[in-house]
């Protein structure tokens, strides 16, 4: 005797239908599940997503059965997820967006444009001047209808901050007869001898804080001076701090 064909559905304990569902099954030994009302599905495992229906405006939901999903089957005149968007709006009439943009609707009467690249704008009228990259030394650009706008990071000015701000040109940026070394973007202050700090603005205390490395124990050794002793197996080096100190004194005693 031939086996009956597997139910397409439901069968027996194997399969069962769920949510109160009833196997009906037939002399082949196909059957399906009947739902209660409120659920769809093979086996009635989903709640029926038109129960609550969000269609508005005279539109008709449509239940997915085998996904559980819906969708809006609108009125004449109406479009949108739930047609709630007249035909009538302006990304429907008017077509607002230029240059290829696409209209979102956000009520009746308002939309937004989104622009495609190249464009900006609120109907994306303007070229995107910022596309070509225009400003320099990592400044931030802005669009300004069809022409840029440079935020420039400190140190640089001009149009496109292409321009370095010189801060030497300051009066006393260094302090106690430093030499002050212009830098891009920055500036650097050549401290005479007993003086350190951004604008040798403090007294060089040679162990304070210490100019050792690797774990080295500073000593100071004179008024500027001091020895580095350190741990076994390093060598004596003295931090870049301390070198760069070194080599302003140096700087200075020869401009004397």
């Amino acid at each position: 005797k031939e086996k009956p064909r597997s139910a397409l559905q439901c069968r027996d304990s194997y399969e069962p239908c769920v949510n109160e569902g009833v196997c009906v099954t037939y002399h082949n030994g196909t059957g399906y599940c009947k739902c209660p009302e409120g659920f769809l599905g093979e086996y009635c495992q989903h709640r029926d997503p038109c129960e609550r229906n969000r269609c508005q405006n005279g539109g008709t939901c449509v239940a997915q059965a085998m996904l559980g999903k819906a969708t809006c089957r609108c009125a004449l005149g109406f479009t949108g997820d739930d047609c709630q968007y007249s035909t009538t709006h302006p990304c429907f009439v008017s077509h607002p967006c230029l240059n290829g943009g696409t209209c979102h609707m956000h009520s009746r009467d308002d939309y937004e444009c989104t622009c495609q690249v190249g464009f900006t704008g609120k109907l994306c009228q303007w070229t995107d001047a910022c596309l070509s990259h225009p400003c320099a030394n990592g400044s931030t650009c802005t669009t300004v209808a069809n022409q840029f706008s440079c935020k420039c990071l400190t140190g640089f000015t001009g149009q496109k901050c292409e321009i370095d701000v010189n801060e030497c040109d300051i009066p006393g940026q260094c302090q106690h007869g430093g030499t002050c070394l212009n830098l891009p973007g920055s500036y650097q202050c050549q401290c005479p001898q007993g003086f350190t700090g951004k604008h040798c603005d403090s007294p060089y205390v040679p162990c304070a804080p210490s100019p050792c490395v690797n774990g080295g124990t500073c000593r100071q050794t004179g008024d500027f001076t001091f020895e580095c002793n350190c741990l076994p197996g390093k060598e004596s080096k003295a931090s870049s701090t301390e070198l760069e100190f070194r080599e302003g004194a140096r700087e200075h005693s020869r401009s004397l």
